[in-house]
């Protein structure tokens, strides 16, 4: 019984912190079109503020995920949260550019510090079983974030204002991180030490690097379709903005169930089967919707695409842990999330490109491609 209360104690810190973590981070591209105006930005100077934050808190994961495994991580975690928190309420008191610039680096720093930490300690304390499902509810706290910052910021700011919003959720980012000591401790590690104490490195390496190549496939379709859908539905079916960032919110809610199930799945049929299968699906949904001209049988469409865009992250999760031990695994998930995240982020302008040649609704037909080339390299790749 203790140690069915430790595991779950350490599913609820790091879903609560992953939530922290994700919320004040999504309410930069959320609250956007009032930063242009308040600072009178151009729009390539409002992208570099988005592009800065979401590049230091991804290529800085692989640094910190090394530090974690050498260092306390609930220490760290703490370190991370409240950087974050600080950077966020700084936001709120910005009074120029520069200012907004910087402070949204600091808040990419902070957040670049949870997701190596997080999943490796979910990875950790469900070693022996029931790790798939875990790994989801993990994932799934993180995926939730983003419909909620999209969802109420609206409103929010007619009553608070965008600088308290930013405000409040670095209170509560750093209130998170002051709790979370109280919930869980670092377990005392056997040493520094990975797989390859049992495996041999070639082993490891084989394993791995079919895990980046997929997750960069992946991570780029999520770019795609975050950056591009809310354009696609009023550019093509005249929805208003606030309707087609609704229908955004709700692609991500049922992505948010879809890691969930996704994560379940694992625990039955294994990363290899429930990759390939939840990618093949992404990929032919990608490519019909391009030909439904019914924006409310597409916009359903949508939300399911969103299920299985999603819902495949717990694999990848589950395939590092089993690829690491203890004393590794905060540096092994640290390096795939950077390299993939990476990728993927350079996706929005090559398929914006292609938009532009080839008109938006191709960008679905880059997603049904990544998502199918992902699905043939994990069923040719991986390990049942």
């Amino acid at each position: 019984m203790r140690k069915l209360t430790a595991r779950s104690g350490v599913t609820v810190a790091t879903s609560i912190a992953h939530f922290a973590n994700d919320v004040p981070l999504t309410l930069l591209p959320a609250v956007l079109p009032i930063l242009i105006k308040e600072f009178d930005l151009s729009y390539a100077a409002a992208g570099a503020v988005i592009t800065a934050s979401a590049f230091f808190m991804t290529s800085l994961q692989a640094v910190t995920g090394y530090v974690a495994d050498r260092w306390n991580r609930i220490t760290f975690l703490l370190l991370g949260l409240t950087t974050l928190g600080v950077g966020a309420i700084l936001i709120g008191f910005s009074t120029n550019y520069v200012q907004l610039l910087a402070f949204a680096c600091l808040m990419g720093i902070g957040g670049s510090v949870f997701h190596p930490i997080g999943y490796s300690l979910l990875s950790d304390a469900f070693e022996s079983g029931n790790r798939g499902k875990a790994l989801g509810l993990g994932s799934a706290a993180g995926d939730i974030a983003v419909p909620v910052a999209f969802a109420t910021s609206g409103f929010l700011v007619l009553f608070l204002g965008w600088r308290s919003l930013f405000v409040l959720w670095g209170l509560i980012a750093i209130i998170v991180a002051v709790i979370l000591p109280l919930i869980i401790k670092e377990p005392r590690k056997k040493g520094f030490h990975s797989n390859a104490t049992d495996n041999s490195t070639k082993t490891i390496v084989r394993t791995l690097i079919p895990v980046i190549i997929i997750m960069s496939l992946a991570a780029a379709s999520y770019r795609i379709a975050s950056s591009f859908t809310t354009t696609y539905l009023t550019d093509f079916f005249g929805l208003s903005i606030e309707s087609a960032n609704l229908i955004l919110a709700l692609m991500m809610v049922v992505g948010t169930v879809g890691s969930i199930v996704g994560g379940t799945l694992i625990d039955k049929l294994g990363e290899k089967n429930t990759v390939t299968a939840e990618m093949v699906m992404l990929g032919v949904l990608s490519m019909v919707s391009v030909y439904i001209s019914d924006v409310y049988f597409l916009s359903g469409m949508i939300c399911i695409i969103g299920f299985f865009m999603l819902g495949v992250w717990p694999s990848f999760y589950s395939v590092i842990a089993r690829s690491t031990t203890l004393g590794a695994r905060a540096f092994m998930y640290g390096i795939l999330f950077a390299v993939a995240w990476s990728f993927g982020s350079f996706f929005p302008y090559i398929s914006g490109v292609c938009a532009d040649i080839f008109g938006l609704q191709v960008i679905y037909i880059l997603i049904g491609f990544l998502s199918l080339v992902a699905a043939f390299t994990a069923y040719f790749t991986f390990k049942k």
